[in-house]
């Protein structure tokens, strides 16, 4: 580690209060691959409001930042409070709900773990330094709740350059459901990646494909929610763990969205549990594979470019995207995309197409996007 950063790791544990503790959670996965050394701090213990103490990022030469918070077994929790080094706030409280949509720079809910993908935009800049807070949300009503038994956050963050020209590379790994008709179709396979970069090639990124895992004996329905996804997890187990910084794309059978307050369960086209990806239970993308009407029928045999527009989306959302427009008409807050754009929340329509630079700038901040600088 570099003096310059030894000092900057200094006046984050100072600002925070370390507190050195036996047991402490073992840091996530190394997903967050560059150069520099992660930075550490933490644990720290959500107080009797539900919130964690201040927790200062100072200034950093980059353009983005990528956050890993995790917390214990079974705990939600959401940012609620970001405050940049000018006093200005972008986040001010939690808010109820899967994602804030008040806030200046929108973020997701988590479940014990979480990546938060800060690129600036929009006069937040956070290179020049900020101050967030966490604060504990309530699992089954994701409402802000009070301190329970002293559950403990540990924070984890690393600053990334940004590049003047640059493509970005994903690698994915297939899981395939005996339920998809990509089962033992390599050449399918091929034909929707080939697809699937040409709807990405817009946003400056490519994906390869790392490996592809059969899953003969995968159900032929899961059903899921915002912080119940214990059948997606279930897909997910069936395949050896994946290398760090691959996305997994699980193509499964029905896929039904189970909300316990707005029901009854409805199908879905594709799902990214939270947007920011790379964290959490069930950390992946999913693909349905068979119509929910029924499992007695073959395979649903969508037309391959429908399916490389949806994944295009999911993938979007992986990287830190939310809708261009929210189901109940409120906007994206990057002000260059239009409704119409890819991250529409119904992608299959032929009108939903592109994207914008303020995405491209968001997706390619993502850690688990390899930076190739573009020939001179």
């Amino acid at each position: 580690m570099t003096s310059s950063r030894t000092r900057a790791l200094v006046v984050l544990l100072a600002s925070v209060g370390l507190v050195a503790c036996a047991g402490d959670a073992e840091a996530p996965r190394a997903a967050l691959k560059e150069d520099a050394p992660l930075l550490t701090a933490g644990p720290v213990v959500f107080g009797a409001d539900g919130l964690t103490p201040p927790l200062s990022i100072p200034p950093f030469a980059g353009a983005s930042v990528a956050l890993w918070a995790t917390a214990e077994p079974g705990v939600c929790f959401s940012l609620a409070s970001l405050v940049d080094f000018q006093g200005r706030r972008w986040v001010d409280r939690r808010e109820a709900g899967p994602y804030c949509l008040d806030c200046g720079v929108r973020t997701s809910l988590a479940q014990e773990e979480a990546l938060f993908v800060l690129s600036g935009g929009g006069g937040f800049a956070p290179h020049e330094g900020f101050t967030v807070r966490f604060g504990l949300m309530a699992c089954e009503t994701l409402t802000p709740s009070s301190r329970g038994a002293a559950p403990r956050l540990r924070l984890e963050w690393r600053p990334r350059p940004e590049a003047p020209t640059m493509r970005g590379l994903l690698r994915l790994r297939f899981l395939v459901s005996r339920h998809s008709l990509l089962f033992r179709q390599p050449g399918r396979q091929r034909e929707l990646l080939e697809r699937l970069n040409d709807e990405l090639a817009e946003a400056g990124l490519g994906v390869t494909l790392a490996a592809s895992v059969e899953l003969p004996d995968a159900a032929p329905e899961a059903r899921f929610w915002v912080t119940e996804l214990s059948e997606l997890s279930a897909l997910v187990a069936r395949a050896p763990p994946a290398l760090d910084a691959t996305v997994d794309v699980v193509f499964a059978g029905c896929l039904r969205y189970d909300d316990p307050f707005f029901g009854p369960p409805v199908s879905v086209e594709g799902f990214t549990p939270r947007v920011g990806g790379g964290a959490g239970p069930a950390s992946a993308v999913f693909m349905p594979g068979l119509r929910c009407d029924g499992f007695g029928a073959d395979p649903t045999n969508a037309p391959m470019e429908t399916s490389a527009r949806v994944l295009a989306h999911e993938l979007g959302h992986f990287l830190g995207l939310y809708h261009s427009v929210e189901t109940d008409g409120t906007p994206d807050l990057l002000d260059d995309t239009g409704e119409q754009n890819i991250m529409n929340p119904h992608p299959s329509r032929a009108g939903a197409r592109g994207w914008s630079p303020s995405q491209r700038r968001q997706m390619l901040s993502h850690p688990w996007v390899s930076r190739v600088s573009d020939p001179e």
